[in-house]
């Protein structure tokens, strides 16, 4: 088990393993597959292009048995929910340190209004083809955006605000 408040490292991959995202960020819970993290506004997370400074407190929550991630943007200083931001991956590994995932491309945001979109849509066609995602990953990976909207809609966890 994770000591509470201690930092992990995330890193994140395409699927041909090149770069994505990396940051650390500090561990809240771990709930039989579920492992929650959270970062600050100002912190700095490194992508392919380099740098890039979070705006929003997140609430990071990885599965280990799910193909998707679901960050909870908020505005810093108890500013509410600007959205949930999510990625649609392979099912997170988790060692007691490290956490790592691979990005499949495909992401879904739901305002705090509700309202949802599918992103990159072009994106993930384009990457399955490019980077020979197997037909299982990309249905793994369309039934995954499906769940999410799902979830949303019907305002479950953690989507539940």
């Amino acid at each position: 088990m994770t000591e509470l408040g201690r930092a992990i490292h995330v890193v994140s991959t395409k699927y041909d393993g090149s770069a994505h995202w990396e940051f650390d960020a500090y561990f809240v819970i771990e709930q039989g597959t579920l492992l929650i993290a959270s970062n600050f506004a100002v912190h700095v997370l490194k992508n392919k292009d380099g740098d890039w400074t979070t705006p929003f407190d997140v609430r990071n929550h990885f599965w280990q048995d799910r193909w998707y991630n679901v960050m909870r943007c908020d505005r810093p200083r108890g500013g509410g929910l600007e959205y949930y931001y999510c990625n649609v991956t392979t099912p997170s590994l988790y060692d007691g340190e490290n956490l790592r995932y691979v990005d499949l491309d495909l992401d879904v945001r739901v305002f705090a209004n509700g309202r949802i979109e599918l992103l990159d849509e072009d994106e993930f066609v384009e990457n399955s083809q490019r980077m020979g995602y197997p037909a299982d990953v990309i249905e793994q990976a369309r039934r995954a955006a499906d769940e999410l909207i799902e979830l949303a809609t019907a305002r479950r966890f953690p989507f539940a605000s």
